[in-house]
């Protein structure tokens, strides 16, 4: 039986046996067929069978990262964590929410509620469904490039949306440098 897994960095950094490497992070939400991926570890085993659904709904990561990171959010409500995760419990009741058209304004109020912090540990990369689902371009290394070398449309709250400043790529060495220096730190 499938179920939705959720690549948090919370969870690699508290356990060992989540901790997956980049590339196959990468490639497990962007793949239209089939992929197995283990963690460093080797613990734990998936297939990844296209993250579409997750990779159009981030509030539900947004979300699901804050219930489960106790390291960073300590003061989480556990009565709306509780709310939460049993309206997320099944796959179909993921589908429902994430195939509602009212989760981009959700997503745009979470994102902004990060405010300062989400400019420093907030990356969303989203490949348009039109590159994602080219079968004629078999080049996944030339998709994937030119997907990095976009700028996404970022969200103001109640207001308008405007173009990024950054590439995805240039998005993504800020987030590594960042964590190699919270290696450094531990």
């Amino acid at each position: 039986m499938g179920a939705l897994y959720l690549f948090s960095r919370a969870d690699a950094m508290e356990m060992n046996r989540c901790n997956f490497k980049m590339a196959g992070i990468c490639g497990a939400t962007i793949i239209s067929q089939a992929m197995d991926l283990k963690s460093i570890a080797e613990r734990i085993k998936i297939v990844a069978i296209g993250g579409e659904v997750a990779m159009d709904n981030p509030t539900t990561a947004a979300i699901t990262h804050v219930l489960n990171n106790k390291r960073e959010f300590p003061f989480s409500n556990c009565e709306s964590a509780t709310g939460v995760r049993r309206m997320m419990s099944s796959p179909a009741a993921f589908v429902r929410i994430a195939g509602d058209g009212t989760f981009d304004m959700v997503d745009q109020a979470i994102s902004m509620a990060f405010g300062e912090s989400r400019g420093n540990n907030y990356v969303r990369i989203q490949g348009s469904r039109i590159v994602t689902n080219n079968k004629e371009n078999g080049n996944t290394l030339t998709i994937a490039e030119e997907m990095l070398a976009q700028k996404n449309v970022e969200s103001v709250l109640f207001s308008r949306k405007k173009l990024a400043e950054k590439t995805h790529i240039e998005k993504l060495e800020m987030i590594g440098g960042e964590l190699m220096k919270e290696e450094k730190r531990a």
